[in-house]
């Protein structure tokens, strides 16, 4: 609660089994940087993660769910802020429509610029969430220098080198790959 990390992912549909999955994976993320989560905290709809927490994690954190009408005050706030920023970023956009791709992108790009900064009431004033959890600091060549969204010309990874063919293609940026060599990725619109 105090350190304020926000973490998404992109479920590809909502079983069970899917969110267990990826539960394990955050889980293993706070468990490999030294943390170690003692409640869950979550909403009534996870009360069949519960039963598998307990069966399949021994040792594992407490599920605390929330009641019928309940929800959980922070988780609720942040989701509102994610919406908020997501909204800001596909209306400055100039397309009409969005691909499904190109949205999840956009979140995921969102949720990094919001850890990238220092939380108001965080656990600390100077690092931002992601240096606490990562160490990773903002830099402009890795995470800015290209926007969610904007029109790009990439280069094939094997073009001929002679001959008439285009070299490069129209492409959408999607943002930072994440790697430490700051490459970005790109949806391809040929």
């Amino acid at each position: 609660r105090k350190i304020c990390f926000t973490h998404v992912t992109h479920l590809e549909n909502r079983k069970v089994t899917t969110i267990f999955k990826n539960f394990v994976k955050t889980y293993m993320f706070y468990k490999q940087r030294g943390f170690k989560i003692e409640t869950v905290h979550a909403d009534g709809e996870f009360g069949p993660l519960q039963a598998m927490i307990n069966e399949h994690m021994t040792g594992g954190p407490f599920v605390n769910l929330a009641a019928a009408n309940e929800h959980v005050p922070e988780i609720e706030r942040r989701i509102r802020v994610v919406k908020e920023r997501v909204r800001a970023v596909r209306h400055s956009l100039p397309y009409k429509r969005i691909h499904k791709m190109l949205m999840i992108w956009i979140v995921f790009g969102s949720v990094r610029m919001l850890n990238f900064f220092p939380a108001k009431g965080g656990i600390s004033s100077t690092y931002s969430p992601k240096t606490i959890m990562t160490g990773e600091t903002l830099d402009y060549k890795k995470h800015l220098c290209l926007k969610i969204g904007q029109y790009c010309q990439v280069h094939e990874e094997e073009t001929p080198r002679n001959g008439m063919s285009p070299r490069s293609k129209a492409a959408i940026c999607l943002g930072p790959s994440g790697n430490t060599q700051g490459a970005f990725k790109f949806m391809s619109l040929i």
